[in-house]
């Protein structure tokens, strides 16, 4: 009788059974039932070197200690990770490590982080047996402007070096000389050119990659981490917030599998600085040409006075970097109470918006047979982890064609007939020529066509979803002739308003030359804004905002996955954004009763029905599950 082929495998850890698919690693067959079982080199996301030996198991049947991230599980196999001569080789490859690694815990980045740090007091030995001089490294070498290298913490684990040759697909980093004498460093001392360095940091299990922005501002346990997303791009990639006396020390990464793959951008992690507070503003009215500092109640009087003399010549700017909640009720304001439908979040012209736009989710980008970025490597600097979602797809197989927007042509016929999985990736600058494209590919292909846009701001696709636009509403629907003007016809359109709600310093309002001649012009322009910018000196009152990392709500990414963020900092005596919308609805006639942001999203829910199952989940791509 034929045996029976099966995809798992069953084996016994410590005594202990556990089935797996075949091609697991004894490491993970073990971490599935709790064992923990050492390491410095192996990590998830690379494939098995083996250079530590920190991982050595006894396998029975096998004379010699096997690396337990290098050795894949077999039918009946019995591993022992607790034996007497597994613990003896621990401490041996922990005492081999610790031969010249420098003892500068107290002053090292990685201190209270660090899994050397943490498996010398668990698995190494309670003395050192060595007694003469270390060998010595360079130290403080600068690897680029975002990060140094110590020579004399590197355990040679090469996971950086990995990093750079299999996730980012750069080869910046090397092992350099040989024997004892290996060092890392690049190219003829080059300066690091990648945008993804600071992962570099992360995945170091020692401190000798550190981050510049980081050094000595903070240990671990002085910090306070908060959940939320990346204020960089549409990309969506989850982090943790990390402060300390109410100031961010860092952006780390936080693993999102759908979204990110755990990695961040240099963009997106390194832009925490232009988030710091400095100082808590109080409110500005300009009287006799002046601005005077007011209460909040005062300016919002002297807002809605002014507003109302504007009957309804007002246009509205809300920041693509706004949480949902805030752009319902910015929306709401302006078409409900100031019955304006002059509003939009666009800094110019793009093409209309649709839920065809992100039918592709990003996740799914690995699991095609082709892929066209049109636009190339404008997509790239739009959403810099798509380019290692990219890369992770090519060595799984995918044909990534990178052209330029205008070879709609050239990318159509370079994919053949039997193509089974095919997605488009493209800015929403070059909306026409991805769905040209899409088109083209649909009649021609035997599988499916899907398309992902990548939108401007962190929240540029929630913006869009909410009818934050002058001539859709939420969900994309017709206004039956109640459209107003976009954001490049307002200079010239006869209006005597504007108000900005601008909560991003990296997506700011940037008046283009056409609008720095008009905004004089107007008797109220109303800048709602986290810092001072150029346009305060043509604002009649300026109102102090929340940043990004300082709200509570959700966004939602350039794919439709509505995801939350938190508050990681406060500003307590700023009001929150969506508490001045509502105290200025109010003056204006209206009962809004709003006591916190789940309220709002209760009626954000209530408004857009597809938003509902997504803002439970919190992490779910909506649209496409929907049609």
């Amino acid at each position: 009788m034929a045996a029976v082929q099966t995809d798992e495998v069953t084996l016994t850890v410590n005594g202990q059974s556990v089935t797996v698919p075949k091609g697991t690693l004894i490491l993970d067959a073990a971490k599935k039932i709790g064992i923990d079982i050492p390491i410095f080199c192996s990590h998830p996301k690379m494939a098995p070197v083996a250079v530590c030996r920190m991982c050595l198991v006894e396998v029975e049947k096998m004379p010699k200690l096997q690396p337990a991230c290098a050795v894949y599980v077999t039918e009946g196999m019995a591993v022992k990770t607790t034996t007497e001569q597994v613990n003896k080789y621990q401490k041996g490859v922990l005492e081999f490590l610790l031969i010249n690694h420098p003892l500068d815990c107290p002053i090292c980045d990685k201190g209270g982080e660090c899994p050397l740090q943490d498996q010398t007091y668990q698995y190494g030995p309670g003395a050192s047996r060595f007694d003469f001089t270390k060998a010595h490294f360079d130290k403080s070498v600068p690897l680029s402007d975002k990060i140094v290298l110590d020579r004399e913490r590197c355990i040679l684990c090469w996971r950086c070096t990995r990093f750079s040759e299999e996730i980012s697909g750069e080869r910046e980093l090397a092992l350099i000389q040989r024997g004892t004498n290996t060092i890392i460093g690049t190219f003829n001392e080059e300066p690091a050119q990648s945008n993804y360095q600071g992962n570099w940091t992360e995945i170091c299990p020692v401190g000798a990659l550190t981050a510049r922005q980081y050094r000595f501002v903070s240990r671990p346990w002085d910090l306070d981490r908060t959940a939320s997303i990346c204020p960089g791009c549409s990309m969506g990639c989850n982090i943790q917030i990390d402060a300390r006396s109410n100031r961010i020390g860092r952006f780390q990464s936080r693993e999102n599998l759908a979204v990110d793959d755990s990695w961040l951008c240099d963009h997106g992690r390194y832009s925490f600085p232009h988030f710091q507070r400095k100082d808590q503003e109080r409110p500005r009215v300009r009287r006799n040409g002046n601005l005077e500092e007011v209460s909040f109640d005062e300016a919002i009087a002297f807002a809605a006075d002014a507003l109302k003399q504007a009957s309804g010549q007002v246009a509205g700017w809300a920041s693509p970097a706004d949480t949902n909640e805030e752009l319902f009720l910015f929306r709401k304001l302006f078409r409900e109470v100031l019955n304006s439908p002059h509003l939009d979040h666009r800094s110019g012209a793009v093409v209309d918006s649709e839920p065809d736009d992100m039918t592709l989710p990003i996740a799914d980008i690995e699991r095609c047979d082709h892929v066209v970025v049109l636009g190339g490597q404008e997509v790239i600097d739009a959403a810099p982890v798509l380019h290692l979602r990219l890369f992770k797809s090519q060595r799984k197989g995918v044909n990534v064609l990178r052209v330029g927007a205008a070879d709609v042509k050239r990318a159509a016929d370079a994919i053949p007939i039997e193509a089974q999985a095919v997605g488009v990736l493209a800015t929403e600058a070059n909306k026409i020529a991805a769905v040209d494209l899409q088109a083209r590919l649909a009649k021609k292909i035997k599988g499916s066509v899907r398309r992902l846009l990548v939108t401007t701001g962190p929240n540029g696709r929630g913006a869009k979803d909410l009818g934050v636009l002058p001539h859709l509403g939420p969900g994309y629907a017709s206004l039956n002739g109640q459209s107003g003007k976009g954001r490049v016809e307002w200079p010239g359109a006869g209006l005597e308003a504007v108000y900005v709600h601008e909560s991003s310093p990296l997506n700011g309002f940037t008046p283009t030359d056409a609008e720095s001649m008009w905004l004089p012009t107007l008797s109220l322009v109303i800048f709602h804004r986290f810092k001072a910018s150029p346009l305060d000196e043509m604002a009649h009152v300026i109102i102090p905002g929340h940043a990004f990392t300082e709200k509570d709500g959700t966004v939602t990414n350039m794919e439709g996955r509505v995801q939350r963020i938190r508050k990681g900092i406060d500003a307590e005596s700023v009001w929150d954004d969506w508490r001045v919308f509502q105290a200025l609805a109010n003056r204006l006639g209206t009962a809004w009763t709003y006591d916190s942001v789940s309220g709002i999203t209760s009626d954000l829910i209530r408004s857009l029905p597809p938003y509902g199952a997504a803002v439970n989940s919190a992490d779910r791509v909506l649209w496409s599950e929907t049609k």
